[in-house]
């Protein structure tokens, strides 16, 4: 996962700046018209009134396919969360459960599983996918007498986090709470979320105080239940959901803004967003239209072309920029993106379902304290001084990823380890001492020890439940200390 530590126009200069920065649309060549001109008219009926035409050569094609690329570039970043969306609902409503149905997992996540990326192994995963068009959804919720984390996380299409109801805004008590579609609107008995959009995901988490407590926390989180309101039966059969591969684009780029047009058109976006989508229209894609490559001028064809594996590249690649200290990133802001279009794109790049940070803090290390990257070649120590440990309401553990992103392998099958970790052993004064290698540690800390794959790896610390004290943005996570 990555993080919203930098401010939504930090990106550097030259074009990366003007296609990058969140809310702003920027090219390099101005369109065929001056929006100060426009006595009288709005933006959007210029745009429906200009269309490049068929063909062009010479200047006017290259002005014309470097303004394709620079939206196209835009395009493919503010679309990209919204196909990796669709992309993830139509793997799991084939391999996990239909449409408005929990699908519940009953063990704690391992290498072989891959919903997500960067998945945590300290709860349960439970989820569904819901179709809000034809009516609401309630979600029944169990008494928690017991007061054991949980959440179920609601998701909109564009992958915003915009409710959590867990055991803290349940306060453990059973309750019901109608989800409902942006178009719903009547007063209810219970308590009513409204969607941002009629797709919505739910990712619920529950605590796993140890291995033997998963067979209790899998039956607790069996509780959780839907059922859709109002004479709405439940959807037979698969949505038409998106079929390209993101980021597959070799050999068809353009059916990446295919694919798009018609996501949005499913689930339109909030009102903030139009002034972005009326420019996208120079490039073809509207909703309201669709989008035909085969009516597009061959430079704007030309630009889209170049646009989307740059894009995809820009992704892969945003992490990097993001600012450190003592080797971590830490995400304050992520999980509600607003008009971050680029940070919404990293985090469902690198780690889908990211919370907000008042539910679940993260914090992500691929570096050591003196900014070496992290690898099993080594052998590190994460060191929390008694007033560094995360302070948390639920519980926190550190995480170990491959470069893939994916739970590592290995002899002792754990995967992370915090404040629930069995037999971990602090020192005399209240520090913690946690050992990060590929073979075990000396002496008697292999309950301190979270095993390192050969090669390199990522570390994710999650706070989950944190407490004010880990919001204000003056904790520092310690740095990882590469012994000698």
């Amino acid at each position: 996962m990555h993080w919203r530590t930098w401010k939504c126009t930090w990106l550097g200069k030259g074009l990366v700046a003007a296609v990058l920065a969140c809310g702003t649309v920027s090219g390099g060549a101005q369109p065929a018209y001056a929006v100060s001109g426009a006595e009288g008219r709005g933006f959007e009926s210029m745009v429906e009134q200009f269309h490049p035409p068929q063909t062009l050569t010479g200047k006017g094609a290259s002005e014309l396919e470097q303004l394709a690329y620079s939206l196209g570039v835009q395009a493919y970043l503010y679309g990209y969360p919204l196909l990796v969306m669709e992309q993830t609902e139509a793997e799991m409503l084939k391999s996990r459960a239909p449409i408005n149905r929990f699908y519940y997992s009953d063990t704690l996540a391992s290498p072989a599983y891959r919903d997500i990326v960067t998945p945590n192994s300290s709860t349960l995963y439970f989820s569904a996918w819901l179709d809000l068009s034809k009516g609401p959804v309630m979600l029944n919720v169990p008494a928690n007498p017991s007061g054991r984390y949980y959440t179920v996380q609601l998701l909109d299409a564009y992958t915003n986090t915009f409710h959590n109801v867990s055991n803290r805004s349940m306060k453990n008590k059973r309750g019901r709470v109608e989800i409902a579609g942006p178009s719903w609107h009547w007063k209810t008995a219970h308590p009513k979320i409204v969607a941002p959009t009629n797709t919505v995901w739910l990712l619920g988490r529950v605590e796993v105080d140890g291995k033997q407590d998963e067979g209790q926390a899998a039956s607790f989180e069996k509780q959780f239940t839907l059922k859709p309101l109002h004479g709405h039966k439940e959807l037979q059969g698969m949505k038409k959901l998106s079929t390209v591969l993101v980021p597959d684009l070799t050999k068809q780029p353009l059916a990446f803004y295919q694919a798009m047009t018609d996501a949005i058109k499913r689930n339109p976006p909030p009102p903030g967003d139009q002034v972005l989508l009326d420019q996208f229209k120079l490039i073809g894609i509207n909703p309201d239209q669709g989008f035909d490559a085969n009516s597009l001028n061959p430079a704007v064809v030309a630009g889209l072309v170049r646009a989307a594996p740059e894009a995809q590249r820009i992704i892969e690649a945003a992490g990097s920029w993001v600012p450190k200290a003592n080797g971590w990133a830490v995400g304050y802001g992520i999980g509600a993106y607003g008009d971050c279009f680029l940070e919404r794109a990293v985090v469902a790049y690198s780690g889908l379902g990211a919370n907000v940070p008042s539910e679940e803090m993260y914090a992500r290390a691929d570096a050591d304290g003196s900014g070496m990257p992290l690898t099993g070649k080594h052998n590190y120590v994460l060191h929390f001084g008694k007033e560094q440990l995360p302070a948390a309401t639920g519980f926190w553990s550190l995480t170990m990823y491959g470069p893939d992103m994916y739970l590592v392998p290995n002899s002792l099958q754990r995967y992370a380890i915090g404040d629930l970790t069995e037999g971990m052993k602090y020192n005399a004064d209240g520090s913690l001492d946690i050992y990060i290698r590929h073979t075990p540690p000396e002496g008697n800390m292999s309950s301190n020890w979270l095993p390192a794959p050969e090669g390199g790896f990522h570390l994710v610390l999650r706070v989950f439940a944190p407490k004010p004290e880990m919001l204000d943005k003056r904790y520092a996570v310690p740095p990882v200390q590469r012994q000698s």
